[in-house]
Order: C-alpha cells, then sequence, then structure tokens
C-alpha cells in the first residue's frame, strides 16, 4: 500500500496526483446530479490504476470510498428537511449489507477479474 500511496501523491511523469484530483471532480459532478458522471469516474479510476502494484486497483477504487461518504452526508444534510427519513433507515442496512458483499468479493477477485468485471 505504501507504494501505491506514493505514486498517487505525486506529480508526473511517476505520480498520477492530477489524475486523482480530475477523477475526484468528475464523481463530485456526477453525484451532484449529472448524469452518467459517477460512472465515468468509476472506469476511469480502473482505466488509470497502476498495474504493476500489486492490489493496485482495489486501492485506487478504495480511494473512492471516502468521496462518495463525503458526498452522500453533504447531501443528506442539505436537503434534511426534504428527506424522508423512513425510506433512508429502510435502505441503509440494505447498502452495508452489499457493502459487505462487495469486500468479500474484492478478497477472492484478482485485479484483472476486477478490470474484466468492470468493462
Amino acid at each position: 500500500m505504501d507504494e501505491y500511496i506514493s505514486q498517487a501523491v505525486s506529480l508526473p511523469p511517476d505520480g498520477q496526483l492530477h489524475i486523482l484530483v480530475g477523477i475526484a471532480l468528475i464523481l463530485g459532478l456526477g453525484k451532484g446530479g449529472v448524469p452518467g458522471l459517477a460512472t465515468v469516474a468509476t472506469a476511469a479510476t480502473v482505466l488509470t490504476a497502476p498495474s504493476d502494484i500489486s492490489g493496485g486497483l482495489g486501492y485506487a477504487v478504495a480511494l473512492q470510498v471516502p468521496i462518495l461518504s463525503m458526498i452522500d452526508v453533504y447531501a443528506a444534510w442539505l436537503h434534511s428537511t426534504a428527506l424522508d427519513w423512513p425510506t433512508v433507515w429502510l435502505l441503509l442496512p440494505t447498502t452495508f449489507l452489499g457493502m459487505g458483499i462487495g469486500q468479500l468479493i474484492d478478497r477472492r477477485m484478482s485485479d484483472r477479474g476486477a478490470r474484466l468485471m468492470v468493462g
């Protein structure tokens, strides 16, 4: 993981900080309501993940989780008066279940298999 972090926070030509910042911007626009951009950000993450680092794809995708979480918490706070809280509480358990299933799949899937699955 240290190898991936050192590459991720470095500037070009060896690093990919500028790419990750761009992906975060596209991800924020996608979560903000621009249709399809969140999918583009995920695909860009998969395409730019380093293949020479073991587990690089998992680390690259894991960078999206805190960004998505912050966006969701901010959106819930921003729209808290109009939010249908019973629906939110209904969806949360299945969300956590999906996260758990994703972790189980991630432990058994190689980077190559994940790249094929994403497309």
